[in-house]
């Protein structure tokens, strides 16, 4: 993974409004361009460690600028990775095919509302 260092762009996930009683959002969850503010290290031994879990953000929505301070909390990091939940769960065969939740606590790969990532990369 890349270091997060102040002024790389990265995407914010924004988190979408409540699911009405009919399904529908008024928006939905989105990836939103964003500018690392800040970071935060630790100093470990005799050196600075960079803390790659929280940043600070600038996030540029269509509709303004929001600001995520680490002095708030910061901004999370998520990989986006399917969590796999217990090993013993008795639906397995069914996890992503038409769920995209178990109660084994197997959730489908994809970005959470609130979180950092790396823009994926694009070929020409």
């Amino acid at each position: 993974m890349p270091k997060p260092t102040v002024g790389r762009i990265v995407h914010y996930v924004s988190h979408g409004t409540p699911v009405r009683q009919d399904g529908s959002q008024a928006f939905t969850s989105e990836c939103r361009a964003a500018i690392i503010t800040e970071v935060q290290s630790r100093i470990v031994g005799d050196r600075a460690v960079i803390d790659v879990e929280r940043v600070g953000l600038a996030v540029l929505n269509p509709t303004g600028v929001f600001l995520h301070s680490i002095a708030a909390g910061g901004c999370a990091y998520h990989d986006g990775a399917e969590q796999p939940g217990l090993p013993d769960c008795p639906n397995a065969e069914g996890h992503g095919s038409p769920f995209r939740y178990c109660t084994c606590g197997w959730i489908e790969a994809s970005f959470q509302g609130g979180t950092w990532h790396w823009p994926e990369r694009v070929e020409d």
